[in-house]
């Protein structure tokens, strides 16, 4: 059986990519938007995240599985990428980045989320003991199709009046 370890999936969002940027790098406040992450504690870090920042990513399926991961930020570019590589009980488990490319003259923005699967035979099985999610390509693809919408709504919605600013770390 072929298993899928890469998925992309890209929404197009009327917001610049300095705002789009900064609300994604606000890892703490995650759970807003996708099903499965519900935040994520920064650990000993003020200001915007940057390469080398470290976070916990906090997540939950139902109201009985729970679990952490460890994030690293690999790639911390203000308004065109996003990344870092997740592992939990010291075995590596995926790189998630976020890419925004500018479009109509910086007004909008086309973010693509981008998930590959890092982990070995023994991960991806103890991975389904704690999750429950068999394939978590098509897991990941329909959560990340929801996460964007949600990023987009969220975006699109926010008062014309309120500047762009980097939002406050909780």
């Amino acid at each position: 059986m072929a298993y899928d370890v890469h998925v992309e999936e890209s929404i197009e969002i009327t917001a610049p990519p300095d705002l789009v940027y900064d609300t994604i790098i606000d890892v703490t406040r995650w759970g807003r938007f996708s099903p499965e992450c519900t935040g994520a504690t920064v650990v000993e870090e003020t200001g915007p995240l940057r390469v080398g920042s470290k976070f916990s990513g906090h997540n939950r399926r139902g109201p009985v599985r729970r679990w952490t991961t460890h994030c690293t930020v690999t790639h911390a570019d203000p308004a065109r990428r996003f990344a870092f590589d997740s592992s939990a009980i010291g075995l590596r488990i995926a790189t998630w980045s976020y890419h925004l490319e500018p479009l109509d003259g910086g007004n909008g923005t086309r973010l693509t989320e981008v998930w590959h699967d890092n982990r070995g035979s023994l991960m991806r099985a103890i991975a389904v003991l704690v999750s429950g999610i068999r394939d978590r390509a098509t897991h990941n693809r329909q959560s990340m199709q929801i996460t964007l919408r949600r990023l987009k709504s969220h975006l699109e919605h926010q008062p014309a009046s309120q500047p762009h600013a980097r939002p406050a770390r909780d």
